[in-house]
């Protein structure tokens, strides 16, 4: 009759507790992760809505101010659509390097929504350009060329912002215009070496000059 030493029983007992244990672990750590996954989407939601109810975010425009705007912009050359787009610009830029700002605790949920929210408001009044039946055609092929280029630059910013994080970034913040870029990152020191993944990233995935990409941290 086949029989089990006394000295064996332990270690398969011992082995079966180190493998339950090691289960465990890890369905404790897929369980919290979840959690807290959950949990920072419900922030960020919240977040959202609060920002979006605050109306010195972005500067609400009345509807005769829009429609003023759009004549002047209709009755002028296609620089007026220049100028009106680099004011969006500038606005996101300020707010994003603004200290104060960067010193706030959800500075990356806030500026993002800054950023995406101006950028919506901008291809608001560009799409009342095109479906105004007082823009002439040049107006209408120039307010159209210039909703699919800031389509391009939110797709190229959302890309590189990942790209920052997989390279051990706890967060990142990305705003891109045809000219620069502006990076912030969540690390409390940036070292050479991390300026030099940073850059590189932004350089292969944007047409952009070293010198022309600014490359900060969140205090």
């Amino acid at each position: 009759m086949f029989t089990i030493k006394k000295p064996a029983i332990i270690i398969i007992l011992v082995l079966l507790l180190v493998l339950t244990g090691y289960i465990n672990h890890n369905l404790t750590k897929q369980a919290s992760a979840r959690v807290s996954s959950d949990y920072q989407n419900y922030e960020e939601s919240e977040l959202a809505k609060e920002l979006q109810s605050d109306e010195s975010l972005v500067p609400a425009l009345s509807e005769d101010e829009e429609m003023d705007d759009f004549e002047i912009i209709d009755s002028e050359s296609s620089s007026s659509l220049d100028d009106m787009i680099t004011e969006t610009e500038e606005e996101i830029s300020q707010a994003i390097s603004s200290e104060e700002r960067l010193i706030s605790k959800n500075y990356f949920i806030e500026q993002r929504l800054s950023r995406d929210k101006l950028r919506a408001s901008l291809i608001d009044r560009l799409n009342a350009i095109v479906n105004n039946e007082n823009s002439s055609q040049q107006m209408i092929d120039e307010a159209q060329k210039k909703i699919m280029e800031i389509g391009n630059l939110s797709e190229k910013e959302l890309t590189i912002e990942g790209l920052i994080k997989a390279k051990g970034f706890e967060e990142a913040l990305v705003f891109l215009t045809e000219n620069d870029a502006k990076i912030v990152v969540g690390k409390e020191e940036l070292t050479e070496q991390d300026v030099v993944k940073i850059l590189e990233i932004v350089l292969s995935e944007t047409d952009l000059d070293a010198e022309n990409v600014n490359i900060m941290k969140k205090n």
